[in-house]
């Protein structure tokens, strides 16, 4: 995997940190937030090198923001989610899914009473 491209990446989701009518976080901003120096922020993102344990504290610091580990270590990203899902998106997908199926059996049996009917009559 190219150092180049987890930096590239690394600088993208920076960017995307800022909430709607905020400003762009600069890498001084990042580093404030994860303890981290603004050259520590520079050296990964422009991929000059960095210890591992600064690299790994960057990148929990965006798995905790919701960012999906994989989407950024990967060397083809194509079919990663950029977000990670929570499990508690998880469980709430798996129930929408089961209120979907239940309002379809319940469908699926109004008809078939409705065609049974039809049939003794």
């Amino acid at each position: 995997m190219s150092n180049l491209l987890i930096g590239k990446r690394l600088a993208q989701l920076r960017n995307e940190l800022a909430t709607p009518g905020e400003s762009a976080w600069s890498q001084a901003r990042l580093a404030e937030e994860t303890g981290l120096t603004p050259n520590q922020i520079a050296r990964l993102e422009q991929a000059d090198a960095g210890s591992i344990e600064t690299f790994v504290r960057l990148l929990l610091f965006y798995h905790n923001h919701g960012y999906s580990l994989s989407w950024m270590l990967l060397p083809d990203n194509t079919n990663a989610s950029k977000m990670a899902l929570s499990e508690t998106s998880k469980s709430l997908e798996a129930i929408t899914v089961l209120e979907m199926l239940n309002n379809i059996k319940q469908l699926v049996v109004s008809k078939v009473d409705e065609m049974s009917e039809q049939v003794v009559s």
